[in-house]
C-alpha cells in the first residue's frame, strides 16, 4: 500500500508539471505582450494566476521530494547529533544571517541512524524554529537531548508564535500548516517529512506548545538500530 501511495505521489507531481508550466508560461506571455491593454483589475487577476501556478509547482516539488523518501537505501551507523546540528545550522545560514538569535545548545549524544536523513529532519525543524521566531528579538532556540530508557529524546524549543495543542498532531500531516501560517511561507510538507524520517528509524516525532508561547518539537530515536521501514 505504501509503495502504491509513493507511486501515486510521484505520478501526480510529475504529470501535473506540464499543464502547470503551460499556465505559467502563457500567463507570463500575456503579462509581457498584453499587460498594457488590461485595466488594473485584469492585471491583478493575471498576476494571481501566475502566482498560484508558481505556488502549485512548488507544492508538486515538495510532494515529489516526499515521495522519494522511501526509495534510497537506509543506512544505520553511529552519528554525532552535535555534528548534525552544526551542519544543519550552517545550511540555514541564509535564514539566520542578520537575525538576533540566542542559541542554547546542550550536550548532545551520538545516536544510531542514517546521517543524511537525520540531517534532513534537523534542517526542517531548525528552519521552522528560525522562521516562527521572526517576530522575537531576541529569538531563543534551545536544543537538547535526554535518555528515555530504550530511546534517545532530542528536542528543539523556541520562543516563537507557538501552536494550538488540539491541532498539534495534525501539523505532521502532508500539506498541513500552522494556525497562523498565512503570515509565513512554506508548503506544509516539512513536518510530514520529519515524521516519515523518524518512522523509518523506528522512532517518533511530536510537538508541544501554546499559542504565542513558543513550541517544542521532539524526536525520539531507539538506542538500538531498527530495521528500515
Amino acid at each position: 500500500m505504501r509503495q502504491e501511495l509513493e507511486l501515486f505521489s510521484y505520478s501526480v507531481s510529475h504529470d501535473f508539471r506540464a499543464p502547470l508550466r503551460h499556465i505559467l508560461g502563457f500567463a507570463e506571455i500575456l503579462q509581457a505582450e498584453a499587460g498594457d491593454a488590461l485595466d488594473e483589475t485584469g492585471r491583478q487577476h493575471l498576476q494571481i494566476i501566475a502566482q498560484s501556478a508558481t505556488r502549485m509547482e512548488r507544492m508538486l516539488d515538495a510532494l515529489l521530494e516526499f515521495s522519494r523518501l522511501g526509495r534510497a537505501e537506509m543506512r544505520h551507523e553511529r552519528v554525532s547529533l552535535a555534528m548534525l546540528v552544526e551542519e544543519a545550522r550552517q545550511e540555514l545560514h541564509g535564514q539566520i544571517a542578520g537575525r538576533e538569535i540566542e542559541w542554547r545548545i546542550g550536550d548532545l549524544p551520538d545516536v544510531q541512524g542514517d546521517p543524511a536523513r537525520l540531517r534532513q529532519a534537523l534542517v526542517h525543524l531548525l528552519s521552522n524554529a528560525v522562521k516562527f521566531t521572526r517576530s522575537r528579538a531576541p529569538a531563543t532556540i534551545e536544543i537538547g537531548a535526554e535518555n528515555g530508557g530504550d530511546e534517545t529524546i532530542f528536542f528543539i524549543r523556541d520562543n516563537g508564535v507557538g501552536l494550538d495543542m488540539p491541532h498539534a498532531d495534525k501539523l505532521f500531516g502532508l500539506f498541513q500548516r500552522f494556525q497562523r501560517a498565512g503570515e509565513f511561507e512554506g508548503m506544509g510538507v516539512g513536518l510530514a517529512t520529519v515524521r516519515r524520517l523518524m518512522h523509518q528509524h523506528g522512532g517518533r516525532a511530536w510537538a508541544e506548545g501554546i499559542v504565542d508561547g513558543g513550541a517544542t518539537f521532539y524526536l525520539a530515536l531507539p538506542n538500538s538500530p531498527e530495521e528500515p521501514v
